[in-house]
Formats: C-alpha cells, sequence, structure tokens
C-alpha cells in the first residue's frame, strides 16, 4: 500500500501541494477555533486584557460567535464563485482572518473580542464552503478522497497548535502566534492554480489544458480527453446561469441535497465544536485525573495521527462503511462518558479507580470522528453534485453546518448546568446514533471510486450500466 502511495505522489505531487496550500488556512482556523480552550483560563486571571472576568454567558457568546459567522461564508462564496473562481475566495479568506487575529489582539473588551470571534467564524466559513469544492476540481477520481482528507488535516494541526501553545504563553503570546501563522496564507494562496473547470467556464481553454497538465504530470494529449470532458459539461449544464431550482430539478438533486445537509449538520451535533472550543473545562467537569492541559494536548495529537491515517483509508473502506461506523462508535463512547459523569457528579460514586475513562472514550471520539463523521460529508457535497449546482449544494450544507454548530456551542454550557454534563453528553450521544441509523440504511449510497453519473444512477435508482465518463466533475 505505502509502494503505491508513494508511486502516485511522484507522479501526482502538484494535486498534493495545490490541496496542501488552499488548506493551509484551514490550520490557521483550526488554530483560532482552538483558541477558547486555553484562553478562557487566561480571560479569568490577573492577566486577562477584559476589565472583568467574563459571565458563563458571555463565555459562551465568545465560544459560540465564531460559528455565527461562519453562517456568513456561503452568504459570500456562493454568489461569487461563478464570477471571480475559487483561487480569488480562497485568497480573499485571508482578509476576515487576519482582521481577526488583529481585532483579538488589541482587544480590551468583549465587543471587540466578539468581533474577532465573528471574523474567524466568516473565514472559516469561506473555506469550508470554498476548500473542498477546489480540491474537488483539481483532484482525479481515484485519489479525491485523500486530498479532501489533507482539509481537515490542517484544521486538526491547528487546534494541536493552539492546545499546545496556549497554555504555557500569555494570551498575547498565542494571538500573535495565531496572526503570524496567518500570514503565511498570503503566500500560499497565490501559488494556487484556479480550478480547470473555471477555467473552462471562462472559455480559457489553452489555459485549462496548461493547468491540467501540471496537476497530472502529462503532457496536453494525456489532458485533452479530461478537458473535452470539461468542455462538454460546461456546454451541457451552463445553457443557463444556475440558480436554487436547479438542486430539486431532479429526484436524484433532492436527495443528495437531504444527504449532505443531515450529514453536514450531524458532524455538529455531535458535539466536535462544544468538545474543541471547550476541552479543558470538559475534562473537568466529567472528573477525569489528568490535567487539564496535557489532556488537551494528547487530544490534539491523536487528531493530527488520525487526520494522517485518513487519506490512506477514505478511498479504500468508502464513505459509507467510514460513517455508520464512526457514528456509531461516537454513540457508544459518548454514552460511556455520560455514564460515568452521572456517577461522578450525581451519584457521588467512587470513580477514582477509572479516572483514565472519560480521557481514552475522548481520545476514541476524536479518532472516530476524524476517520469519518468529520471528513464525509464534505468528500460527497464534492461528489453528488452537477459543477452547475455544486457550489450551491456546498453553500447550503456549509450554512446549514454552522447553524447547527452555533446553536450547540451557544446553549451546551447551559444545558449541562441545568441539567447535568451528563444530560448534555447523551444528547451528543443521541445525535450520533440518529446517524448511524441514516448511514446504515440504504438512504446513504456508496460512492467511492465512482463517476459523477453513476452516483447520479444510484441517487436516480436507475440500474443501467454505463462507463465512466474520462472526468469526473
Amino acid at each position: 500500500m505505502f509502494d503505491t502511495l508513494k508511486a502516485e505522489l511522484k507522479l501526482k505531487w502538484r494535486q498534493y501541494l495545490a490541496a496542501s496550500f488552499a488548506s493551509y488556512g484551514s490550520l490557521c482556523t483550526g488554530m483560532s477555533m482552538g483558541w477558547t480552550s486555553p484562553v478562557f483560563p487566561h480571560l479569568r486571571s490577573d492577566h486577562s486584557p477584559l476589565p472583568r472576568e467574563p459571565t458563563l454567558s458571555e463565555e459562551s457568546w465568545i465560544g459560540s460567535l465564531l460559528v455565527l459567522g461562519g453562517l456568513l461564508g456561503p452568504l459570500i462564496t456562493v454568489p461569487l464563485s461563478r464570477h471571480i473562481g475559487r483561487r480569488w475566495i480562497i485568497m480573499g479568506s485571508n482578509l476576515p482572518l487576519l482582521l481577526g487575529w488583529l481585532l483579538a489582539g488589541v482587544a480590551a473588551d468583549l465587543p471587540t473580542l466578539y468581533a474577532a470571534r465573528i471574523m474567524w467564524g466568516c473565514a472559516t466559513g469561506m473555506q469550508f464552503a470554498m476548500v473542498p469544492l477546489y480540491i474537488g476540481e483539481i483532484a482525479e477520481d481515484k485519489n479525491r478522497g485523500a486530498l479532501s482528507a489533507l482539509f481537515l488535516l490542517f484544521i486538526n494541526v491547528g487546534f494541536l497548535l493552539a492546545y499546545a501553545i496556549g497554555p504555557f504563553s500569555s494570551y498575547w503570546g498565542l494571538t500573535a502566534t495565531g496572526g503570524i501563522l496567518s500570514l503565511v496564507y498570503l503566500p500560499c494562496t497565490w501559488l494556487i492554480p484556479e480550478t480547470p473547470f473555471f477555467l473552462v467556464y471562462k472559455g480559457k481553454t489553452e489555459e485549462a489544458s496548461q493547468v491540467l497538465q501540471k496537476l497530472r504530470g502529462t503532457s496536453k494529449a494525456g489532458v485533452q480527453a479530461e478537458l473535452e470532458g470539461l468542455q462538454a459539461v460546461v456546454a451541457r449544464e451552463f445553457k443557463e446561469e444556475p440558480s436554487i431550482k436547479d438542486l430539486w430539478a431532479t429526484r436524484g438533486q433532492v436527495k443528495a441535497l437531504g444527504i449532505c445537509v443531515f450529514l453536514a449538520m450531524l458532524l455538529q451535533l455531535s458535539g466536535i465544536d462544544v468538545l474543541l472550543f471547550y476541552m479543558e473545562e470538559l475534562l473537568v467537569k466529567v472528573g477525569t485525573r489528568i490535567s487539564a492541559s496535557d489532556g488537551t494536548i494528547i487530544m490534539g495529537v491523536v487528531q493530527v495521527v488520525t487526520s494522517c491515517v485518513t487519506p490512506l483509508v477514505v478511498d479504500r473502506l468508502g464513505r459509507k462503511l467510514l460513517m455508520w461506523t464512526t457514528s456509531l462508535g461516537l454513540a457508544i463512547f459518548l454514552g460511556i462518558i455520560g455514564v460515568y459523569a452521572l456517577l461522578d457528579s450525581h451519584y457521588k460514586y467512587n470513580v477514582e479507580p477509572y479516572a483514565f475513562i472519560p480521557l481514552l472514550c475522548l481520545i476514541v471520539y476524536m479518532v472516530l470522528f476524524t476517520l469519518g463523521v468529520g471528513p464525509v460529508p464534505w468528500i460527497l457535497v464534492a461528489e453528488m453534485f452537477p459543477v452547475k449546482t455544486k457550489c450551491l449544494a456546498s453553500g447550503i450544507a456549509s450554512f446549514m453546518c454552522w447553524l447547527a454548530g452555533f446553536v450547540w456551542t451557544r446553549f451546551f454550557r447551559e444545558v449541562a448546568a441545568s441539567y447535568g454534563i451528563y444530560t448534555a453528553f447523551w444528547i451528543l450521544a443521541a445525535c450520533c446514533a440518529l446517524g448511524f441509523a441514516f448511514s446504515a440504511s440504504p438512504l446513504l449510497p456508496e460512492t467511492k471510486g465512482k463517476t459523477f453519473d453513476e452516483i447520479q444512477d444510484m441517487l436516480n435508482n436507475n440500474n443501467r450500466s454505463k462507463e465512466p465518463d474520462p472526468v469526473d466533475v
């Protein structure tokens, strides 16, 4: 397996490089998302930039406003995507990203900190809506899943950096580090090419051919069939301007939209943002005996290591298998944490001999999430829709993902305070159990290694056999 991967990397390294440069921004936004976990103790200390310690409600707003800002991303990317291109939108995400770090660095009151979180959320929403789409358009069928998984890998590296640096630096040290790393994203986005599809859409056929030659590591003749496939798709799909009505033009499109929206919301309802934003606090509340800072670093390392494995398995095991197995595992281990917290905090049972259980369950949670529930929804968005509606679908799925995330991150701590932390974890477990039932059912098709037309046949319940198109768009 590793020899095959090595040979593929040697031939297709430019695809991996372009996908990595585009995904690097998610490292910066991952750091901004994980920023709250180590920063909340700083905001409660004598070295806080704020004039007073924030209340529980204010801390919840600090955490959740990033997710609320994420709703702005699709609203920006969808109208602009067919006019200025994928590359320029990815470059544009630098503006709110850097502005957020600047505002956080100079913040002396809560409104400024709120504004910083909204700016980070806007950048994150833009990247979530556009980077997976970009990667899907530069990738080949056989390595589309592996390249798409790079996006999640960089996010998790960002979380690890926040968890590793935050407890051992000041508020300003962590914030300055995030700002400096975000500055590196500027040259990265200048170096990525525009996608071949968008160039063909704009009539720049020769430039599209040159980009394809570089990405595929082959000659002009070697990419001619793929180029002609792109031209045929543009001619067929873009006789009229895309509209929202196109998303329910066929039964298959309605089904694809329902699948992707549900899985994108499940991604948030599984509690990932809650756990990542409030990791240190939750490790204390569920009764683990390891220090909160050490626990968060361990979790960050687990995320990164698992993210390195994800590209190796996502195109081998398939999307459906990964979704139902990982969502089932999340439900089980979140439920176990809830039982542990109930015995510890409510019944005051002596759980000292089992103090390793919460951290162990959270580690397994991170492994499973990173392998399936995290990356698969965005891979499916890139695979299930025709190019005419792919950006619209990506924007809607991203919008619903952030909406679900905002509601949960805003009210999770209130639920935990009113009904017990165990109740909050059981709600997360129930959401994951629902995701398991959906993923294991025939409603979710397997798209591994299939062309767009083959996927559409499955979604429309067509049984006809068809030769794959020369390119999957």
